[in-house]
């Protein structure tokens, strides 16, 4: 213990030491691996490492797949082929020859569409009796076990614990009552029924190259798919037959019922014809035309006799007559008045010859004035009479156009009665030779256009379900999902797992990893840190000297006597490490010294089986000199200093001029001093610390510390100045390790590195 007196003797001529400048911290990684991608090595690692869930999705996915598999019911299905030839004939245009038709596959189609039809499928069902099949009939189905103990049926039968449920039977005595006992209505509505669900099994399929059609039938027993295929085939040929053998029958019918009614279309055109012609006393054709020209002949004579009265009118009221009557007269006047203007020019009125030319001119005059009155009344004669003469021709005019008129409406609704009794004799005639035609096809076609190529045979093996297809389906599901599963925990997974990792996503160099002492490996009472000491040739001795190796590296021209461990958060092994560490240095020969600086969780004295009495806080406070602190662990010479009593104020005193004069001083007397200090995210006292000492350890435990946390706790100690070394990666699970394909992994330790390493 002389060189702690010498130490404390000399503590108070330590000068104060101005704060160093800060270290900028490296850049950090940003990917977790380098941003090399993603490998194959580490897929496969991947699902190594999740290989239990992987399996166990596969296993418990598979056998739930088989366990329904098994009781899903076996579908079989039977088929047959049919050939189905065009109508050779058509009832309704039998003027066409059946080699002329053309041949259209669309017909297959139509063909296969009556095939499928609900009548047919009525037909079906109660020829094959399904009616009285349980798998149809609802009524005679046996009772359903639950759905759990059906499922596991095969299990159970497999271990020999239950055997396979025998079917309760229906007698078929009992199935006859039961049919028996229900009503017409319910009857038809279980056949409707039945026949439903048996279309759900029936298919067919064309061919557009060729005239066959498949027929197919899906079914749970092998024996009604083959006999449901023949009888549906059956079906439609009788049903065929017979459309073709009542087809004409009631196309006879028809056409005897429109024969009729087209023969008393006839009888009533006919009757209306004579009855129009007697009515309306009608005239050939020829009348018409004579009566069209006896109309244009008596308009001419109109047009004459009209032009004669206007003359004869206007003669009257000229008055004169038409042929110059009364021009002699007229003469006689003028010579009579030329004579009496002679006589009275040189006779006086009294004159024997005045008097004689006067009397002859009155007498002229007299004469022409009756003249004139005869001829005015002439004049009237004759034009009244040529005005009466138009006015008759105007009459027969008007009378003849009446009648032009007559007969030519008359002759319109004369040639539509005409027409409508030809149409009518011409539907007549064409009906007759129809049902002629139709007389014949009834005597000499009676054959169906289908015919069945082969039977169908019930099938040996169902055609689902394929439980070897569900099976493998369900597996590689659940090795799907196990694997999808596994990838998505490796990708959720916030923690670190190798140093290479730990590096590309902080930027600190690692010092190594520390391997997780379990309980198992461990003696009762034994310590991780004591392995340094009793096992010196193991993988976690062989750790703490890399570490230490490493800390002498990090600085060649000063030497690193002390140092911080810290970490993130508490629960990170850092005093195991830091107590391994010293440990290690220790038994190596050097003068190492221990201290706990955690005042307020204080661990060390838990791990060396000593009392926390007093420690560091009482040296800090002045209660107590250091060389009465300073102990030696016996069994590898380890000088420590434990915590002491937690202080009011831990920070105050890590901060002090008093710990900076401590720390100088025992970098001078130790080879190394190591501070077990707080968690950087709980308290800041670390922080005071790593300013003080010539570097820093920062410890991440293995798989567990967030990769957040360390990243943000490793920020604030380069923000704090804190010199660092590097990181430790503590409580590593080797085995688990070995698992992931780093250059560290812990594969290499178990597959070559381990010969090397005497914990066996």
């Amino acid at each position: 213990m002389a060189n702690v007196s010498r130490l404390q003797t000399g503590y108070n001529n330590l000068p104060a030491e101005t704060p160093q400048p800060l270290p900028a911290p490296p850049g950090g990684g940003g990917g977790d691996d380098g941003g090399s991608g993603i490998s194959a090595r580490q897929i496969l690692g991947t699902l190594r490492r999740h290989k239990l869930l992987i399996g166990g999705l596969a296993l418990v996915g598979t056998t739930i797949a088989w366990l329904v598999a098994n009781q899903l019911a076996p579908v079989y299905q039977a088929q047959a082929d049919m050939v189905v030839e065009p109508q050779s004939r058509d009832i309704m245009r039998p003027s066409m020859d059946s080699t002329q038709q053309p041949i259209d596959y669309r017909v297959m189609e139509t063909e296969a569409s009556k095939l499928r039809g609900e009548r047919l499928a009525r037909q079906t069902v109660l020829a094959l009796g399904l009616d009285k099949s349980p798998l149809y009939n609802p009524e005679l189905a046996p009772p359903e076990q639950s759905r759990l103990r059906a499922i596991f049926q095969p299990v159970l039968q497999i271990l020999r614990l239950s055997d396979a449920p025998a079917k309760p039977q229906v007698s078929p005595d009992e199935v006859e009552r039961r049919l028996a006992a229900m009503t017409p209505e319910a009857r038809e509505r279980l056949v409707a029924q039945i026949a439903d669900a048996w279309l759900g099994g029936l298919s067919t399929q064309t061919n557009p190259n060729s005239l066959v059609l498949t027929v197919r039938f899906r079914a749970a027993d092998p024996h009604i798919a083959a006999a449901s295929v023949n009888q549906a085939i059956r079906t439609y040929i009788d049903d065929q037959k017979k459309e073709k053998s009542e087809g004409p029958l009631e196309m006879m019918k028809f056409l005897s019922g429109r024969i009729d009614d087209a023969r008393a279309k006839v009888v009533e055109a006919e009757r209306n014809l004579a009855k129009f012609r007697a009515d309306n006393a009608m005239y050939d054709t020829s009348d018409a035309s004579s009566l069209t020209k006896t109309l244009a002949d008596v308009r001419a004579q109109l047009l004459a006799a009209e032009q004669v009265a206007t003359q004869r009118e206007l003669g009257v009221k000229q008055g004169v007559s038409a042929d110059g009557a009364g021009s002699g007269l007229l003469a006689d006047v003028a010579s009579a008045e030329k004579e009496f203007q002679a006589v009275a020019s040189y006779a006086a009125p009294g004159h024997p010859e005045y008097m004689k030319a006067a009397k002859r001119l009155a007498a002229v005059r007299a004469r022409l004035n009756e003249e004139r009155q005869r001829s005015a009344t002439n004049l009237q004669a004759e034009a009244k009479a040529a005005r009466e003469n138009a006015n008759k021709l105007k009459a027969e005019v008007d009378r003849l156009e009446r009648e032009l008129k007559r007969q030519t409406e008359g002759s319109a609704q004369l040639r539509a009665l005409q027409t409508e009794l030809d149409t009518a004799k011409q539907l007549y005639s064409t009906l007759l030779t129809r049902l002629q035609e139709v007389n014949v096809l009834a005597s000499v076609d009676k054959k169906g256009d289908a015919k069945q190529i082969n039977e169908a045979t019930a099938p040996v093996f169902p055609i689902a379900p394929r439980k070897e297809l569900i099976v493998l389906m369900a597996f590689m599901a659940s090795l799907a999902l196990g694997v999808g599963l596994s990838i998505g925990i490796e990708l959720m997974d916030s923690g670190f797992r190798s140093v290479h990792q730990l590096e590309q996503q902080t930027g600190v160099a690692a010092l190594g990893m520390v391997p997780y002492q379990s309980a198992g490996r461990l003696r009762r009472g034994h310590k991780p840190w004591l392995n340094v000491v009793d096992k010196p040739n193991s993988a976690f001795s062989e750790a703490l000297r890399t570490i230490r190796t490493g800390i002498a590296l990090s600085s060649a021209d000063h030497p690193q006597r002390t140092v911080v461990v810290t970490s993130s958060v508490p629960g990170e092994g850092k005093t195991t490490t830091a107590l391994s560490l010293a440990a290690a240095s220790a038994a190596s020969g050097a003068r190492t010294l221990i201290i706990d600086c955690d005042m307020r969780q204080p661990s060390l004295h838990k791990n060396l089986a000593v009392e926390n009495d007093a420690g560091l806080a009482e040296f800090l406070s002045g209660q107590r000199d250091l060389e009465d602190l300073v102990q030696v662990e016996p069994k590898t010479g380890l000088y420590y200093v434990v915590a002491g009593k937690r202080p009011p104020s831990p920070t105050d005193l890590l901060g002090s001029l008093r710990m900076r004069r401590l720390l100088q001083q025992l970098g001078d007397a130790f080879d190394l001093v190591v501070l077990d200090s707080p968690p950087v995210l709980a308290v800041s006292d670390a922080l005071l610390l790593v300013r003080q000492t010539d570097t820093t350890i920062f410890v991440v435990r293995w798989e567990k510390t967030r990769r957040d946390v360390a990243t943000t706790g490793i920020k604030m100690v380069y923000e704090a100045g804190a010199r660092l070394s590097g990181i430790v990666l503590s409580q590593v699970d080797l085995r688990r390790h070995a698992q992931y394909d780093y250059t560290d992994s812990g594969a290499y330790y178990y597959r070559g590195y381990r010969r090397y390493y005497g914990d066996g």
